[in-house]
């Protein structure tokens, strides 16, 4: 077994000044937790550059990256990423363990990563969902699986990527992020990507359930004929794919894909499990 990590690295707590959600200090406070939460797709960014140390620049072509999350880290609090390979890298056609913790090996997120084409399920694909009939919830009783989420036209964040390369709260920047890349312009970082095809998507069933707090749960990120880039317009489409609830919160799965404008290729989906707090809800109180 051959691991690669990163070293402890120091995630910043990107929206720490968004008053009402989980990532407020105040609020997570209210609702249990020690401090704002570091949201889970800053976290899939600091698995960049150890994914092209094990699969090469493959991985942003045909690679994923899935994780779920354990235990939630704040601002700037030190976590390590790995991945457990096989052997010694580059690898093709592959898919290992990946997971992040704290430098006291406290877990903070377990799953997997792969390039090429692979026969093993990925860690969310592979998990129960536990589905639950959407009628007996109260905030996410119109998330039926299969129903369609708000579509989006749409190109990617490139501003923020780059001023978070310049300010240094990227945790693993890679020159293609910001320059010339082996296919041709900048590329999407792990992060910039889940933006991309998550902003917006769920708006309407937001606004079904009322007021609540939510947080990520779970991501899965993969190119299937990628890479995403920076300067190109995308079609974002996706659909429910599972409700499901814990004593604490009520669990939407869902999964996008985008395509570039006018094309029927899928270059890129994202597999997403939002926990909506209970607690938050008026629903419940």
């Amino acid at each position: 077994m051959h691991t690669v990590t990163t070293g402890p690295m120091h995630p910043w707590n990107l929206s720490a000044d968004s008053k009402g959600s989980i990532h407020d200090d105040d609020t997570a406070n209210d609702l249990g937790f020690r401090a704002g939460t570091v949201a889970g797709d800053i976290h899939l960014e600091q698995f960049g550059g150890i994914l092209v140390e094990a699969f090469g620049p493959a991985w942003f072509e045909k690679g994923s990256l899935s994780l779920y999350f354990l235990t939630p880290t704040a601002h700037r609090e030190p976590v390590e990423a790995f991945l457990d390979l096989p052997s010694a890298p580059p690898l093709t056609a592959v898919q290992v363990a990946a997971r992040m913790a704290t430098p006291g090996g406290v877990p903070v997120a377990e799953g997997t990563a792969s390039v090429g084409t692979v026969n093993e399920a990925s860690a969310l694909s592979s998990r129960d969902r536990r589905a639950v009939d959407p009628a007996s919830l109260r905030m996410l009783r119109g998330a039926h699986p299969g129903r369609a989420l708000d579509a989006q036209v749409r190109r990617p964040w490139r501003e923020n990527q780059l001023r978070r390369i310049a300010n240094g709260s990227m945790t693993a920047p890679l020159p293609w992020y910001s320059d010339e890349s082996p296919w041709g312009g900048p590329v999407c970082s792990p992060l910039t990507m889940c933006q991309l095809l998550v902003a917006g998507v769920t708006g309407s069933i937001e606004r079904e359930c009322g007021e609540f707090v939510g947080m990520y749960g779970a991501i899965e990120v993969r190119h299937v004929n990628g890479p995403l880039f920076l300067d190109t317009e995308y079609e974002i489409t996706g659909e429910v794919l599972a409700v499901s609830e814990s004593p604490k919160t009520e669990v939407l799965w869902y999964r996008t894909q985008a395509r570039e404008t006018g094309s029927s290729t899928v270059a890129a989906e994202v597999t997403m499990m939002t926990r909506l707090l209970k607690d938050s809800s008026p629903l419940y109180r």
